[in-house]
């Protein structure tokens, strides 16, 4: 998501007389890249509630970078990246009928799913693959048993999709307008005192 809002900076021109230009992009970057920060927490939050991701806000927050504003591009980028979340990290629950999870809408049950955990110390949800052991048994001529099938893990959306999700992008957009002129008139306020200051 890029944060590119129109702005009321030339109402401050004044102000600011020979350094107005100056003043009005530097003023304008610190909010944006104020705006920006205060928006990768709006929309983590928006992620977890409004999309459903019942994880940990700290792995949304992980996978979602800030591209600065510069005074020679006054933009700030929200942007996610990261692959499809493993599956067990939404509310995971072992039960006689397999693995609950809170994904999205609402707690859904995996049939046949089960938690556990590998050697190395991974704990996710898994399944038994057929399909794997039904090649493997032709291939080696072995019936085997359900304890033999190979398996494999289950993962969950990743945080890419719920940033492309509409509604957290609306209640994300709504944030980041409704925060922006606030920030903005006090950087201009504040930028106007400093060289006030300075003058005297």
């Amino acid at each position: 998501m890029d944060i590119s809002l129109k702005t009321n900076a030339g109402l401050f021109a004044m102000e600011f007389r020979a350094a107005a230009q100056e003043m009005r992009a530097t003023a304008t970057m610190r909010a944006l890249n104020k705006v920006a920060a205060q928006g990768k927490v709006a929309g983590s939050r928006a992620i977890r509630d409004v999309g459903g991701y019942k994880i940990k806000i700290g792995r949304i927050k992980a996978a979602i970078k800030i591209e600065r504003a510069t005074p020679g591009n006054l933009k700030a980028s929200l942007i996610a990246k990261g692959r499809p979340i493993p599956l067990v990290e939404f509310a995971a629950r072992q039960t006689s009928k397999g693995v609950t999870v809170s994904v999205k809408e609402g707690r859904k049950l995996v049939p046949g799913a089960f938690i556990a955990t590998m050697p190395g110390g991974h704990t996710g949800v898994f399944v038994h693959d057929e399909r794997k052991a039904q090649k493997h048994r032709k291939v080696n001529n072995t019936r085997g048993g359900w304890h033999q099938l190979p398996i494999r893990e289950l993962y969950g959306p990743s945080v890419v999709d719920g940033m492309s999700n509409q509604a957290v992008q609306a209640a994300l957009t709504q944030v980041l307008q409704d925060k922006f002129p606030a920030i903005l008139e006090h950087e201009h306020s504040w930028l106007a005192k400093r060289v006030k200051g300075r003058g005297r």
